[in-house]
C-alpha cells in the first residue's frame, strides 16, 4: 500500500508501465471535470470509476482483488480507510474482480482532498468509512490490470 498526495504521483514510475499510463492520465486531466461514471483509459488494463459516496458505514466491510490493483484519489471530502489481517476468499462476486473479506483492522487512516492510496491486489482494505459523522466524498478509484 502508497499513500501520497496526487503532486507527489510522478515519484512512482518505477512500478511499471500500466502504472505510470495510470499516473500520466491523473496528471494531465481536469479532473474537477469529469462526471460521475465509468471513464475508460487503456481498454480493460487501466479504467476510472468516479462517485459521490455517502460515507456512512457503522462496520467496515473488507475487500480485496485478484487481477486489478486500486489506485483510490479523494477529490473532496473526507475518507477513512482501513488494512485488515485475515481471510482473503470469503466472498467472491461472479463476474467482479472483488472479493469481500473477513479480517480483523490492523491499520486506519484516512485522505482528504489531493490524497491517494494505491492498494495492490491480494491487499485488504475497507474503504468507504466516513471520518466522523456521515458524509459524502467524491472519490475517483483508477484501476489498473496488473494479473
Amino acid at each position: 500500500m502508497i499513500a501520497d498526495r496526487l503532486e507527489n504521483i510522478g515519484n512512482y514510475g518505477w512500478m511499471g508501465e500500466e502504472f505510470e499510463t495510470a499516473f500520466r492520465w491523473l496528471r494531465e486531466t481536469d479532473l474537477q471535470a469529469l462526471t460521475p461514471g465509468t471513464i475508460q483509459i487503456d481498454g480493460d488494463r487501466i479504467y476510472a470509476m468516479l462517485a459521490d459516496n455517502l460515507l456512512n458505514r457503522e462496520t467496515p466491510s473488507f475487500e480485496c482483488h485478484r487481477l486489478y490493483a486500486d489506485i483510490q484519489l479523494v477529490l473532496s471530502g473526507r475518507e477513512r480507510f482501513l488494512l485488515g489481517w485475515g481471510e482473503r476468499n470469503t466472498r467472491e462476486e461472479a463476474g467482479k474482480d472483488v472479493r469481500f473479506c473477513d479480517a480483523e483492522e490492523t491499520l486506519s487512516f484516512t485522505l482528504g482532498p489531493g490524497q491517494f492510496a494505491v492498494f495492490m491486489p491480494e491487499e485488504l482494505h475497507a474503504p468507504g468509512n466516513p471520518d466522523g459523522e456521515p458524509s459524502v466524498c467524491r472519490k475517483l478509484v483508477v484501476k489498473v490490470r496488473v494479473h
